[in-house]
């Protein structure tokens, strides 16, 4: 598991505005809860917030500190400035890293045991091998003789890549030990475009494989001019055009203010919400449908017992099916995820009238909106200190599932839905879910 970038410098006044504690702090039946949550905000940053953030002066220090730790000149602060070149952030200068002094310079009200959910770009998306092309910079030599280059060139770090312009020529020269700098010899499928071709990439690939086939690769490396460093993208041709895969992906990494050490990364979490308390139901997603006549709805939001399903209304049972959704999970490095909830189930049917076949839970990798077009594999409710995971009486104390495995999707983006499902003739249950999570076990982080 990832290290954990704290920064210590971000200290938690102690007169933070309080604001009420939601979060339901008891043991549940099944072992510890997994959420401690004051109360859940989420973020998406705009074009003018990585710039905040690259020119924020904390961060700023924490580049220069990484820089020495690691014995490298500028790299980390190269990555930071990039960050307002770019719009993203990148593998030297990820959201754990410089994310927690935004949040608190924008929300420093916020309470101690708060969730802030932010969502944002990052190119983390590029495949490894071409990261040390991106962000590399240029230079503009006056001269003819190649074989002076590399005592013109500055102090490398090791790996690090450089554009060399001169005499109407471009190179690119790499440091692979830190110390000498050498021309770099490109694999077979890897080019650097032409000059007069930039801005024109797909006429230069199409004028240079006029007979590519279908699903063939290309790597161009062209100098940015807006962004004064050069990019590598990979092209691939689906028979007919030239597509560009940048790398740049939306991600949502969730951080926890701690009460001594500010905010933190929570690296090993990859979604959660407290639902109750909240306010609302956040990113979830309620759909409902083939419902009998007298009722309208399956599921809706309650700010203190988060959500609830029941085919239930008008002093009588009724039948329908209604699905809640999670917004998108992206499971990217996990070991050993899991779902886990808080729920409640009372009024319902005996196990062999269809208890467990009420309320269940489901996993897609290609719901796009529409849960009946979508593929949907059943989450089974595990084994757990003896138990089911899945409450056996009916009651409205909340329960907790323990750990529901989640590592057949690992690296994979996933939904998680909540069916509940109520069949002619069949007594109707009320089903109430909070605080849901998908994490890493503590011992794997």
């Amino acid at each position: 598991m990832k290290a954990k970038y704290i920064l210590g410098i971000i200290a938690v006044a102690l007169g933070l505005t309080a604001c009420e504690n939601y979060f339901d702090e008891k043991y549940m039946d099944n072992g510890d809860p997994y959420i401690s949550v004051v109360k859940t905000y989420d973020y998406t940053l705009t074009a003018a917030d990585y710039a905040t953030i690259a020119n924020n002066a904390t961060n700023k220090a924490l580049a220069r500190e990484m820089d020495s730790i690691k014995g490298f000149k500028n790299r980390y602060q190269n990555a930071l400035a990039n960050v307002a070149k770019n719009g993203c952030f990148s593998n030297n200068a990820t959201a754990d890293m410089y994310a927690p002094a935004f949040i608190y310079n924008k929300y420093p009200q916020l309470d101690p045991g708060s969730i802030f959910n932010l969502t944002y770009l990052t190119d983390d998306g590029l495949p490894p091998y071409l990261r040390p092309y991106n962000s590399a910079s240029r230079v503009v030599l006056d001269i003819t003789d190649p074989t002076l280059i590399p005592d013109m060139l500055p102090q490398p770090d090791e790996g690090q890549i450089i554009g060399v312009v001169y005499d109407d020529q471009e190179a690119l020269y790499i440091s692979e030990d830190g110390y000498v700098w050498q021309p770099l010899v490109l694999p077979a499928n890897i080019h650097l475009l032409p000059a007069e071709a930039n801005g024109q990439v797909i006429n230069w690939l199409r004028n240079n494989f006029p007979y590519a086939e279908a699903d063939q690769l290309e790597v161009v490396i062209r100098y940015d001019e807006a962004l004064k460093h050069y990019v590598a993208y990979e092209y691939t041709f689906d028979g007919e055009t030239w597509n560009v895969f940048t790398g740049v992906t939306e991600e949502t990494m969730s951080f926890m203010l701690d009460p001594k050490k500010g905010w933190a990364a929570n690296l090993s979490t990859y979604y959660q919400q407290a639902v109750a308390g909240d306010g609302n139901m956040g990113k979830l997603t309620i759909q409902d449908f083939d419902l009998e006549d007298g009722i309208s709805y399956i599921w809706l939001f309650d700010n203190l017992y988060g959500m609830k399903g029941t085919a239930y209304a008008k002093g009588g049972p009724h039948y329908g099916e209604g699905w809640f959704v999670t917004p998108k999970i992206k499971l990217k490095n996990a070991v050993s995820p899991a779902l886990s909830f808080d729920m409640a189930m009372n009024y319902g049917p005996l196990p062999e009238d269809g208890r467990y076949e009420q309320a269940t839970v489901w996993v897609s990798t290609d719901y796009a909106g529409d849960v009946k077009t979508a593929t949907w594999t059943q989450l089974p409710w595990n084994e757990f200190d003896g138990n089911t995971g899945f409450p056996d009486a009916n009651s409205w104390t909340f329960f907790n599932t323990g750990r529901l495995d989640l590592s057949a999707w690992n690296n994979q983006i996933i939904y998680i839905g909540f069916r509940y499902k109520s069949l002619p003739g069949q007594t109707c249950s009320t089903w109430e879910v909070k605080n849901i999570l998908v994490n890493e076990p503590e011992e794997a982080e």
